[in-house]
């Protein structure tokens, strides 16, 4: 039985347990779980400063919607999506308020275009829009998958049928590209 198989298995279980009122094994569901949920959310969000946070949001709509989850299913996929919400969630409005607020200084634009195996942090939405379109369009998905959405190199590849090394140069490039036309546009 392959680990992942198992390891939902004994996820389940302690879920079920957990369901009847065992607080010892939702105690060990919920120490087994942060470490994925916080993987998954540093994975999209890279070392944003409210990862903490974001964790702690998961784990709480986890705990809400305990009740909902069915013992025939998978756990894991349950505790993903569950993730996969509250990430989106809060992304919206996360941008919403950016969008809402003051405009951003192109300065800290740039300063937050990292490395090409670094996720990349939104900030001004219409600003990063326009540098994305300075990209071509291969560029522009490569960097819409890596940057924003925190697809892996070789997630990108398999996508795109391209080797991992070739991702990753476009993507290095693609950001000295946006980079560069940050410091234009200042």
């Amino acid at each position: 039985m392959p680990r992942s198989s198992h390891t939902d298995q004994q996820l389940a279980q302690a879920m079920r347990k957990a369901q009847t009122g065992d607080q010892s094994a939702y105690h060990q569901l919920l120490v087994k779980i942060t470490p994925m949920i916080r993987g998954f959310l540093a994975k999209r969000l890279g070392g944003h400063e409210d990862l903490e946070d974001r964790v702690q949001d998961v784990l709480l709509a986890i705990h809400r919607a305990s009740h909902t989850f069915n013992t025939e299913r998978s756990f894991l996929n349950w505790m993903f999506a569950i993730a996969d919400y509250k990430l989106k969630d809060y992304l919206r409005a996360h941008y919403r308020r950016k969008a809402a607020g003051s405009s951003v200084d192109v300065d800290d634009v740039k300063e937050q275009l990292p490395a090409a195996d670094e996720p990349l942090d939104l900030g001004d939405r219409q600003l990063l829009q326009r540098l994305l379109e300075t990209l071509s369009p291969r560029e522009r998905t490569i960097i819409q998958m890596m940057k924003i959405e925190g697809y892996s190199a070789r997630e990108v590849g398999a996508e795109l049928k391209m080797n991992e090394t070739a991702v990753k140069v476009a993507a290095h490039r693609a950001m000295r590209t946006l980079t560069n036309m940050a410091r234009q546009e200042t």
